[in-house]
Formats: structure tokens, C-alpha cells, sequence
């Protein structure tokens, strides 16, 4: 199966297109294995930042390239790449069509992210780094010399840290010895959120690219007029919604968004994920959220209310 990847830069502008042979996921039936993988949480990012600036370092970056790649696959795993790749890639002919056996893995696989992340763990324990209990995809290490390096995983992409550049470079030199990565010095966007790292080493976090972008894909297609005054608080003055407000069915409801061009649960889900950095929006949101089910006209104009107010306090952070 083909996959069509579009990369992005730090700035949200287009990189490059990659175009992918992956695993179709939908044929994989009878998974007993457990595919828990842990990933960076926002609570675990913001927590590491702040101790990054407690500690007055610079928090480094690096990308693992290709990562389910490079994972080794863990039990017996067989794929098929159909036969007309072998008139395409006459070089692998040879292995089009017929079962081949997996050494390592490939992305649409069930257990890729699993496997990756035993490999990382495993070479991290192997070299001394001390797996938090709590926040399972961080690491940290203490050396003889009084030096730390503290480390965060998303997957491919890694944050680090430490007090000594000496130590630094050697863990990179060691990582880079076991794994194909591409180091990008200081850190400047993770999990969607720029990371701003001043002169003093105080961090700021604020996301405003994907602010940006919600108010493009719901309010600039809104089905009301439009209003250009500056909007200063998140809900309206008069805003007391009660259950009495809501649309009496969900098909109502459905027909109510439907007439505003506006989803009400999907917006409100991807405001929960900005408020992470934008604590200015945390009670309307809130407030917002409870009426999800069956919305009425009362909370999709307080929600359009809502996103004329990101319109135009757009790059808050924290």
C-alpha cells in the first residue's frame, strides 16, 4: 500500500512529499500481543521545560530518520509486496509476490510503534539512563562527574538536555553509533507548540500556528456575518447557558450546525488541545464542552463568539 506523507517545516510552510510502501493495517487481524507504546504528554512537555529553565540549559532537539525502520521486528511477521512492483523496481523483482519474512519493521504495522520504542528503551537502560515510573518515555542519567542529561521521546522525535557539553556530545556520538538521526541543535517546535528559549532561560511555550489553523478550517467558513470589532473576552457578557438551551434532538442539533457550517465537537476538541498554552480560554471551553451532545443556537454563537476572540488574541502562550 502506498502512503503519501506531507512534511512540514518548523514555520508550517511545505518541505517535501514523500510517498511511502506501508502495511495495510486493515489485514492485520489476531493481534494478541499488547501494542502500548508511551508518547510525550503536553503536561509531561511542559513539565520538562520547566526544569530545563530551573536548571538554566538549553533544551536540544533530534529526529530519528525512518524510526519503525529501524526497529527489529519481535516475533514472526510476514508481508507480500504485490507483483506489479517488480516490473516497476526490476531489482527487487525477485521479492514482489511472493511471502517474505520481516527483520525489521515497516509503518502501518500493529507493533511498530511498540517495537521502536523496546529498542530505544532497551539501548537507553543499556547505557545507564533510568526509566521514569510515572512519565514512562522519559530517561535520565547522573554521571560520576556530577553532570545529568534528562531526555524526552515523542515517538521519532527527541528532546534532551544536560549540564555539561561534553557530556552531551558524547551521548550523541553514542546514539548516533546505534540509530540513524539527524541532530537539530536548540529546540524550536515540539508536539505542534513553539518552543521560544530566551537569554535568561526562561521557556515560552505558545501555539499559535495551530491557533491560526483552527480559526481557518471553522471561522473563516462559518455560516454567519461576518463581525470585525475586537472581541476582549472569550464568551459573551450575557452568556448563561442552562440544559434548556440545547437542541431538543441530535438531529436538531445536527441541522443547527449544519445551517452555521459549524462542528460543534470537533471545534470544541481542538480548542481543549490549545488551551494547553492559551489559559485564557480554559473556562470557556469548559463551559462549552458540557454541550456537546445536542448544542443549541445560544452555544454555537457563543462558540463563534469564542473564535472571533483567538482571531484576534491569537498568540498568547505560556
Amino acid at each position: 500500500m502506498d502512503l503519501n506523507v506531507v512534511k512540514l517545516r518548523s514555520d508550517g510552510t511545505l518541505d517535501k512529499l514523500k510517498n511511502c510502501l506501508v502495511v495495510r493495517g486493515d489485514l492485520q487481524k489476531n493481534v494478541k500481543e499488547d501494542t502500548w507504546s508511551p508518547t510525550a504528554s503536553f503536561r509531561a512537555l511542559k513539565l520538562f521545560l520547566a526544569h530545563a529553565a530551573r536548571l538554566k540549559v538549553r533544551v536540544r532537539q533530534l529526529d530519528f530518520v525512518g524510526a519503525f525502520l529501524q526497529a527489529k521486528v519481535r516475533s514472526r511477521i510476514f508481508v507480500k509486496i504485490p507483483a506489479i512492483y517488480g516490473s516497476i523496481f526490476p531489482e527487487f523483482q525477485q521479492y514482489c509476490g511472493v511471502p517474505l519474512r520481516l527483520l525489521k519493521s515497516l509503518y502501518g504495522m500493529t507493533l511498530s510503534g511498540k517495537y521502536w520504542y523496546q529498542d530505544l528503551m532497551e539501548f537507553l537502560v543499556s547505557i545507564g539512563f533510568i526509566q521514569s515510573t510515572v512519565i514512562r518515555c522519559l530517561f535520565f542519567k547522573k554521571f560520576p562527574d556530577g553532570s545529568v542529561i534528562f531526555l524526552l521521546n515523542y515517538v521519532d522525535d527527541m528532546l534532551y538536555y544536560g549540564n555539561s557539553d561534553d557530556t552531551l556530545l558524547t551521548f550523541e556520538t553514542k546514539l548516533s553509533e546505534r540509530f540513524n538521526l539527524e541532530t537539530k541543535g536548540q529546540a524550536h517546535w515540539y508536539l505542534a507548540t513553539r518552543i521560544t528559549q530566551l537569554a535568561s532561560y526562561d521557556i515560552i511555550l505558545d501555539q499559535t500556528r495551530y491557533c491560526n489553523s483552527i480559526l481557518k478550517k471553522y471561522l473563516e467558513s462559518v455560516g454567519c456575518k461576518n463581525v470585525s470589532r475586537k472581541h476582549t473576552i472569550p464568551l459573551p457578557c450575557d452568556f448563561v447557558p442552562t440544559s434548556e438551551d440545547c437542541s431538543e434532538t441530535e438531529e436538531k442539533a445536527a441541522i443547527l450546525m449544519d445551517e452555521y457550517k459549524l462542528d460543534y465537537a470537533s471545534c470544541i476538541g481542538s480548542l481543549i488541545y490549545l488551551s494547553q498554552t492559551h489559559s485564557d480560554i480554559i473556562f470557556a471551553v469548559n463551559k462549552l464542552a458540557r454541550y456537546m451532545q445536542k448544542p443549541g443556537k445560544i452555544h454555537i454563537e457563543a462558540l463563534v463568539h469564542l473564535l472571533r476572540y483567538l482571531r484576534d488574541n491569537n498568540n498568547f502562550g505560556v
